[in-house]
């Protein structure tokens, strides 16, 4: 009996607790948000109708949602999908004018960036900031990647699924499915070869302490 009190004593904590979390952080007001998510407050969230969260998803603490309906003069038309399951940590940020699409189990690390686009800035006598943002690239994170801590992923960027971001990685193009890539501008360093069924490390030898980190001893 005293297990069975402590268990529903933990659920009703959990359960209050993710009300209190979706009344500060107003997750009534996105297009989705899944059964069993949280994201946890503070969070700055801009155009929450344009955002879809799926189920089971947890976002950590200063997550930062900007999507931008009309800058500078031009209208855009944002959308960001997040998938089932994927765990998001802190300081993340997306920055959306056009489409942003993150998968299932999608992990997420610390402070990484996802902008589908930037800044113009040619012209040279206004500052960066007062010229409106660029024509979108739509970005793609597949199921099951990982982004590590400090990553940018870039418009136009596509992460297939299983791959992994190491930290501080800046993706500015594509990274295969079950690749491994790091650096500025990220490179594929290691890859899965499914026709041999093995991994195939590059043979750079930049990469061989990031490598070693990355491989688990027989």
């Amino acid at each position: 009996m005293r297990v069975a009190g402590r268990r529903s004593l933990r659920r009703a904590r959990e359960a209050l607790f993710r009300r209190i979390a979706a009344r500060r952080t107003r997750t009534h007001l996105l297009a989705r948000f899944g059964e069993g998510s949280v994201i946890l407050p503070p969070a700055t969230i801009l155009t929450p109708h344009r955002i879809e969260i799926g189920a089971g998803v947890l976002i950590f603490e200063n997550a930062s949602f900007s999507l931008v309906e009309e800058f500078r003069g031009r209208r855009h038309q944002p959308s960001l999908r997040i998938g089932d399951g994927t765990l998001i940590g802190h300081g993340a940020w997306f920055s959306c004018v056009g489409r942003i699409e993150i998968g299932d189990h999608v992990l997420i690390g610390h402070n990484v960036l996802i902008a589908d686009s930037f800044h113009e800035y040619a012209a040279v006598g206004t500052p960066v900031f007062h010229q409106p943002m660029a024509e979108p690239r739509t970005v793609r994170v597949g199921d099951g990647a990982i982004l590590g801590p400090g990553a940018a992923v870039l418009s136009g960027a596509t992460i297939g699924p299983g791959a992994y971001v190491a930290a501080n990685a800046v993706v500015a193009g594509e990274v295969p499915a079950h690749a491994v890539a790091a650096g500025n501008p990220a490179e594929v360093i290691r890859r899965w070869d499914a026709g041999r069924e093995t991994w195939v490390d590059s043979p750079d030898p930049r990469w061989g302490a990031v490598l070693a980190t990355l491989t688990r001893d027989p």
